[in-house]
């Protein structure tokens, strides 16, 4: 089920599917809702999923004037705050990519409504950019395992053409999301779970592990034969490691 949230004249779109806690599921540049097809019916199957599509991406709209990236993390507040009942409780967040700073901000701003945060393939402004870079340039040229299959990457890129309104690369949205507060001493208290592909080119595995060292209360898991859409090209194994780590820690 699709639902429209309107936010300061323009149309914000977000999934719904199954009933349990909630787990808020959030796109990397390319992607959008679809993104998650994957990961939507196997955590349904115990959790009110909620798929948003961030500002300018799949079905959401931006005015011409209008904030862009820079609205990702009111825009979050105000479709939880539209489509979370109170009653629920609190809820947890993944964040791939670019949206891994919509979710870490969102925590910083409200410790308390987050049960748990899930970091993918993402330093979410908790590993300064500079240190970030500094790690990537360690790195050096990171092998591409390839992991798709021709339908899949159809499949990919189609996700990808329906973002008509979103900003020709991620360089133009970085410098909006690395403004966001972040504040690995407000998450303290959240459960927060780092994973990232093998052979992820913008986290790599030793990136993941310098973020956690900046936090408390961090699990890492690197996915073996994985590049930087973990969720996409390995999702068996990312709803794995996700699900028991919701269930441990979270008691999602």
């Amino acid at each position: 089920m699709l639902e429209r949230v309107p936010v300061d004249g323009t149309d914000l779109f977000c999934s719904i599917n199954g009933e349990g806690p909630p787990v808020v599921l959030l796109h990397g540049f390319s992607g959008n809702h679809l993104s998650w097809w994957q990961q939507v019916p196997t955590l349904a199957e115990s959790h009110r999923v909620l798929a948003p599509d961030q500002r300018g991406f799949g079905l959401s709209t931006d005015l011409p004037d209008g904030p862009g990236p820079s609205a990702f993390v009111d825009d979050l507040e105000a479709v939880l705050g539209d489509l979370v009942d109170e009653r629920d409780g609190r809820v947890a967040l993944v964040g791939h990519s670019m949206s891994g700073w919509t979710a870490a901000a969102f925590a910083t701003r409200h410790p308390d409504r987050v049960a748990a945060l899930v970091l993918s393939g993402t330093p979410a402004g908790l590993l300064p950019c500079e240190r970030h870079a500094e790690l990537l340039a360690e790195a050096g040229t990171v092998p591409d395992p390839d992991p798709l299959d021709p339908e899949r990457a159809f499949l990919s890129e189609s996700i990808a053409e329906l973002n008509r309104h979103a900003h020709p690369s991620f360089d133009e949205v970085h410098p909006a999301v690395e403004s966001f507060e972040t504040d690995p001493d407000r998450l303290a208290g959240v459960p927060t779970f780092a994973l990232a592909g093998e052979f992820d080119p913008f986290m790599p595995p030793h990136a993941v592990e310098a973020l956690a060292d900046r936090m408390e209360d961090v699990t890492t898991a690197t996915i073996d034969e994985a590049g930087h859409s973990v969720n996409f090209e390995r999702p068996e194994a990312f709803n794995e490691a996700v699900g028991a780590f919701l269930a441990e820690r979270a008691g999602f």
